[in-house]
């Protein structure tokens, strides 16, 4: 071929080419079907996805401990499906990507049902039904079944212990009841005694909770969908804590963009740098980690039809989620439209921007992480001597030889130069000692491999202050006032210092002691 030269290819020719029909062994397409990666916690959320696209307001998942023997089961009250209905949708490859579907349409690829069970079970049942006393659709996936005859054989009934799993249909007018069994990625053969095996089981039922939550948390929220894993409710958890008074939205980024047809739709980007660890309660700061902590739930969060998508990345390996980044998250949605163009993968885990929007993502990233690390800091810039508003005279000093940082306490510091003051001679050096011994002796290599995972562990800064604190704020407060400052500038040179600066609820408080 001439270098830049177009060649036309004849995609319909007259003549069709000799072909043949090579189809896949079924045994073995099955099993590679089995490896997509999902989680037992992402398969759950992709057959939920087929529950809410049916309509459904109640979904019910129910995973009983029972050894070897354990069952899953996805109840919903959908619209149900037909016999022919059923057949379609246990069918591998139900339907194209390709395919225009409608704005409230979770699926993708046609494969999550399949997909999403096989990973976990040897045995897929779908029980169906349309009206309240009407027949029951039944199809059913067994893989050993499929093992042993190499065909795309599906079942036309349930198992003897999937029909006793029928009774959940029978409150529904109509819906589907999805059932697992053989559950051999989720348990293995140690028996219900087994405590250990138990409590494995029961961390994966917390898990499943706390992704559904989080998946789902606006369709729970806006259209009020219930959602129960064993009985027991999920709350809907937000990532961008909006209803927070500290937390900061950040300028919107939202366009829109040119889509297949000519078509224009809208891009959402939102950013939001959520509230610092001080200003959240402990329970605040609890449920704001999300189910995989502070760290790695920062970056963006991409939502497909309200749907959550991806939880947490920044889109870029030049950036990393780090601890002074945490406090930033993104809202980004797109419509279905855009799932080419997103790299969508069929756990709809997994996304990636558009070329044509990689450098902006990065720009709305970068912004969003200096704003975050900005709030995360300000406790920080205040404890050496650094803070952007009110001064504050630091406890401890930062210095920085270029070779190696030092901290060392604030001998400056009112209160510790009082201290200093009342002391002389062996007293005075014996006081220095100490002050450098603490100083040459802060635990840094403790700290750093904490990795900073739980700032409240760390216990860096006192939530209230103790007893001995207490009393020696009032003691340092009535010797201000003896030095002839007015109740009133006492307080403003106790809330002008550390650690007093934090607590000014106790220092407003302060009053001079009756004289005896």
């Amino acid at each position: 071929m001439v270098q830049g030269t177009a060649v036309k290819m004849n995609r319909t020719p007259e003549v069709p080419e000799e072909d043949e029909e090579v189809n896949p062994s079924a045994s073995a397409l099955i099993e590679a079907l089995r490896s997509f990666g999902y989680s037992v916690s992402t398969s759950i959320a992709d057959l939920l996805d087929n529950s809410i696209s049916a309509g459904a307001s109640v979904i019910d998942v129910d995973l009983r401990w029972a050894g070897p023997d354990t069952i899953a089961t996805i109840r919903d009250d959908g619209r149900g499906m037909s016999e022919e209905e059923l057949r379609d949708a246990m069918r591998a490859g139900s339907r194209s990507p390709l395919e225009e579907r409608s704005s409230e349409d979770l699926g993708r690829f046609g494969l999550g049902l399949k997909t999403a069970s096989f990973s976990q079970a040897r045995s897929l049942t779908v029980a169906s039904k349309q009206k309240k006393n009407g027949p029951i659709a039944v199809r059913r996936w067994d893989l050993d079944h499929v093992q042993v005859t190499d065909r795309w054989s599906l079942l036309k009934s349930a198992t003897e212990e999937g029909l006793e799993c029928f009774s959940l249909l029978d409150d529904c007018n109509h819906g589907t009841l999805v059932i697992w069994e053989k559950l051999d990625r989720v348990v293995d053969d140690r028996p219900v005694d087994n405590d250990k095996a138990r409590d494995t089981f029961l961390y994966v039922v917390d898990e499943v909770r706390d992704h559904l939550e989080m998946v789902f948390h606006r369709i729970m929220k806006e259209d009020g969908l219930k959602i129960r894993v064993n009985d027991c409710d999920c709350v809907p958890w937000d990532p961008f804590m909006v209803n927070h008074p500290k937390t900061e939205p950040q300028p919107d980024e939202s366009r829109d963009l040119a889509v297949a047809g000519g078509a224009t739709q809208r891009l959402t980007i939102k950013p939001y740098v959520l509230p610092h660890n001080r200003n959240l309660t402990p329970e605040q700061h609890s449920r704001g980690a999300g189910p995989r902590g502070w760290n790695l739930q920062q970056g963006h969060y991409l939502y497909r039809a309200r749907r959550l998508i991806v939880a947490g990345d920044w889109f870029s390996k030049g950036l990393k989620p780090e601890e002074h980044y945490k406090l930033g998250r993104v809202h980004v949605e797109i419509t279905q439209d855009m799932d080419s163009e997103w790299d969508l993968d069929v756990r709809k885990s997994r996304a990636r921007p558009p070329a044509r929007l990689r450098d902006e993502f990065i720009r709305v990233s970068r912004a969003t992480r200096a704003r975050a690390q900005e709030v995360y800091r300000t406790l920080g810039k205040q404890a050496v001597g650094k803070a952007s508003r009110t001064p504050v005279v630091p406890v401890w000093l930062v210095t920085n030889d270029q070779e190696n940082i030092r901290y060392e306490i604030n001998r400056q510091h009112r209160h510790i130069a009082r201290m200093l003051d009342k002391v002389t001679g062996q007293k005075k050096r014996s006081l220095r000692a100490v002050l450098s011994l603490v100083e040459r002796n802060v635990p840094v290599a403790h700290i750093l491999s904490q990795g900073f995972s739980d700032e409240q562990s760390l216990g860096t800064t006192a939530n209230e202050l103790s007893d001995e604190l207490l009393e020696f704020t009032q003691e340092i407060f009535e010797g201000l006032c003896e030095d002839g400052n007015t109740e009133e500038h006492a307080k403003e040179i106790l809330l002008a210092q550390q650690p007093f600066a934090n607590f000014p609820e106790v220092i407003n408080a302060l009053e001079k002691k009756a004289q005896e």
